[in-house]
């Protein structure tokens, strides 16, 4: 099992479960902070419950000098990050120098710490004021504001930053049950469900080939589309589980033929005109959409998913789950990089990947096995897969240092680096480094060749 020389290694995070500093520099509030929390995951809410806000993360506004230096320790070479539209522009209009030139000394300190900056213009970020004003990605005005922002950052600091993905997770608009208020929307009284969807899909595409437009302007810059990749499996060989799954992957492949081919796939044009949910598409779109393709197909990978013609199932049986139920998979992984490949021919990289657990610090350390199981595990799938043919340039993994969970959590940890705080109390935010982070180091300084939990 080998990994190519200049295979990239590192961490992905966000703007708004990290930073914190939530007033400073003018921001203002996000839709992320709209995105409600029932309850720590693994507890019933009670009278005495209070949600957690993402309003001081990890304190990583002030303290990543810090964080970087331990990210270069651990060989990192390549960095995700977001921009928090909220931090930069935050009424929607106006620009704050404050919160961009943070941005640059961010920017700057990856680079010399030795990492290859990658950055999401979208993760949940937007200004409160454009989903209360406009419905947020609903709307066609939204679409112009958001690119006036793209454009901007692309210019600012597309000297430095040469990879860049215009909407985290994307196919997540698409996903039923998925709350749209991280695009900053709620479908409108008298609207159809699906039409409400379907138009968010549009407008986030037109947004993206704007940004893949842009991105190209920019010497050396690639564009990446990005995926949470969730495979769905037949629950049995029955050609109707087969057919339920193939329907349930619909979704997915929309957006991996948007991104390679710059066209909606025929399944979902047939489906939504069939259901009368076609959204309403502007004269250009689709000549835009044809003319801006992706160089890279990017993809967060957590776990897999069955389907059932005759039973309400979702979760693997044959697999073993963690805490949330998530299912460990490492095995579709590797298909799933093979299937890509073969489908798209293009360079492919996953940019995070990990598993949350409760972790207990002890002695200044955490001994979390479990997580080195984990990643071992799909890494050494991403290596077979690279054996056997595919273009996989990277692996990031979620939370390289613990942060605030997308519910705002800080108990469902992810990272090989501790933070002392919990999901009320901020403690001193102290950071320590978990077994983990030794054996990641190794892996990486090994090329992926050592991965054994010793």
């Amino acid at each position: 099992m080998s990994f190519p020389k200049g295979f990239y290694w590192g961490g992905a995070v966000t703007a708004h479960q990290s930073e914190g500093a939530y007033t400073e520099g003018g921001k203002s509030p996000a839709v992320c902070d709209l995105i409600p929390l029932e309850g720590p995951s693994g507890f019933k809410k009670d009278a005495n419950f209070k949600p957690s806000t993402f309003e001081d993360g990890i304190d990583e506004y002030h303290r990543y000098e810090e964080d970087f230096t331990l990210f270069e320790e651990l060989g990192f070479n390549s960095y995700r990050f977001s921009i928090d539209w909220s931090r930069v522009q935050p009424d929607g209009v106006h620009f704050s120098e404050e919160g961009m030139a943070f941005y640059d000394r961010f920017i700057d300190a990856l680079i010399a710490h030795g990492m290859d900056p990658m950055c999401s213009l979208y993760h949940f970020e937007m200004p409160q004021c454009l989903y209360e004003k406009y419905n947020g990605f609903y709307s066609r005005e939204v679409v112009d504001l958001f690119v006036t922002y793209a454009y901007k950052m692309i210019d600012r600091y597309g000297d430095r930053v040469k990879k860049w993905i215009s909407f985290n997770e994307q196919n997540s608009i698409g996903m039923p049950g998925e709350s749209k208020i991280q695009y900053g929307a709620v479908c409108p009284e008298g609207v159809d469900e699906k039409s409400f969807v379907n138009q968010l899909v549009h407008n986030t595409f037109v947004a993206h080939a704007k940004v893949v437009e842009k991105v190209h302007t920019i010497p050396d810059a690639l564009a990446l589309g990005m995926v949470i990749y969730i495979p769905v499996h037949p629950l049995t060989a029955h050609p109707l589980d087969v057919a339920k799954a193939q329907d349930q992957m619909a979704v997915m492949d929309m957006y991996f033929d948007m991104f390679a081919y710059g066209t909606y796939t025929n399944f979902m044009w047939h489906k939504w005109e069939k259901e009368g949910t076609m959204p309403d598409i502007v004269e250009g779109d689709l000549e835009l959409f044809k003319a801006n393709t992706c160089d890279w197909l990017t993809l967060s990978y957590y776990f897999s998913l069955v389907a059932s013609a005759t039973q309400d199932i979702r979760f693997n049986p044959y697999l073993e789950a963690n805490e949330w139920g998530w299912t460990i998979d490492p095995v579709s992984l590797r298909v799933g990089l093979k299937d890509l490949q073969g489908k798209y021919r293009l360079p492919l990289m996953v940019v995070e990947n990990g598993i949350g657990m409760r972790d207990e610090l002890v002695d200044g350390t955490v001994i979390d096995d479990g997580r080195i199981d984990y990643m071992r595990l799909h890494i050494d799938e991403i290596g077979k897969a690279i054996d056997e043919g595919v273009d996989c340039r990277g692996y990031l993994m979620w939370g390289p240092i613990d942060i605030l969970s997308s519910h705002a959590e800080m108990e469902k940890r992810y990272g090989v680096i501790y933070v002392n705080r919990g999901d009320y109390d901020l403690r001193d935010m102290k950071r320590y480094k978990k077994k983990s982070f030794n054996w990641y180091k190794k892996v990486i300084a090994s090329n992926g060749e050592d991965t054994a939990n010793d």
